[in-house]
């Protein structure tokens, strides 16, 4: 293809990461300003909107830079979603094992282990690009990026939906116990309420992981055909246009967090419009008082 389709590929995926970009500031101010959502149940997600902000950055600079340094940098972030995602969910199956024991939970997944998981994410998966980058030979390189790193990445997502598909299985009894069970006692309801907040927040990163796989696939795929088949007509572009379709990810999740999280679109209302517009559900009244203090 020509040279100007290229050109506009690169512009189209320029405008879809600086819109992803402001999304998910906007998203960080909201969790930053608001008190109610700075706690360790939001701690993952919190790291996944940072990764969406680093790629959607690196993205629009590698676009138009192309050097090596902003390569690797760029890249170094490849893996910080994809694990992100896998972490909350062995967070949630956490949470679900040991729902009637509340109090080893909290003990297990305490607000500093969290972050040390986040941190040490992201440290590996700067580790295993730069380190390779300069220290393997070019045509090791060539295959880590082209075969190695693809086939990870689908296989943390299989892993991932496994896991996800378990605690769907592992939480359905304990649901349809509450929902036969009238009335409630007040710890029951209270337990009712910490089960929907584990399910909500369930079907949230499903959505995300959903999401990811579908705009994230093409461009695994394109860079284990461009190692295959590096001589193939209108690799550069099918290259760009998978890029392009890759940043549609961090620009959705933010309407993702809009659509299921309540917490979050009162936070919004309240630092933008300086006021709430509708009381506080259950479930929020719910996460302030079973959920251990800010991150």
């Amino acid at each position: 293809m020509s040279e100007e389709f290229i050109t506009g590929v690169k512009y189209a995926l320029t405008i879809c990461a600086a819109l992803a970009a402001m999304l998910n500031l906007l998203v960080l101010a909201v969790f930053v300003r608001t008190r109610s959502l700075r706690m360790k149940h939001y701690g993952f997600l919190i790291n996944l909107t940072l990764a969406d902000l680093f790629y959607a950055v690196m993205a629009i600079a590698y676009t138009w830079a192309e050097s090596e340094v902003v390569f690797v940098i760029f890249f170094s972030g490849y893996f910080v979603g994809v694990w992100t995602i896998l972490a909350e969910a062995i967070n949630r199956y956490l949470a679900v094992s040991l729902w009637t024991r509340q109090a080893s939970y909290h003990a297990l997944v305490s607000k500093s282990r969290l972050l040390v998981v986040c941190v040490f994410i992201w440290v590996v998966s700067f580790a295993v690009e730069i380190l390779p980058a300069f220290l393997a030979n070019a045509d090791v390189y060539a295959v880590i990026e082209g075969v190695v790193k693809p086939a990870v990445v689908f296989l943390f997502w299989l892993i991932t939906a496994v896991l996800y598909v378990i605690v769907f299985r592992k939480i359905r009894p304990v649901h349809a116990a509450f929902e036969s069970t009238s009335p409630l006692q007040p710890s029951e309801e209270q337990a009712r309420l910490r089960m929907s907040q584990i399910q909500l927040l369930l079907v949230t990163f499903s959505l995300i992981l959903v999401t990811s796989f579908v705009c994230w696939m093409p461009f695994s795929v394109i860079q284990l055909v461009q190692f295959l088949h590096g001589d193939l007509k209108n690799l550069e572009a099918a290259y760009w246009m998978s890029g392009t379709v890759y940043c549609l990810a961090p620009l959705i999740n933010p309407c993702i967090y809009w659509l299921r999280l309540a917490g979050f679109r009162e936070g919004f209302r309240k630092l933008f419009c300086g006021c709430l517009t509708q009381e506080p559900s259950p479930i929020l009244e719910a996460e302030h008082s079973t959920l251990d203090g800010d991150l």
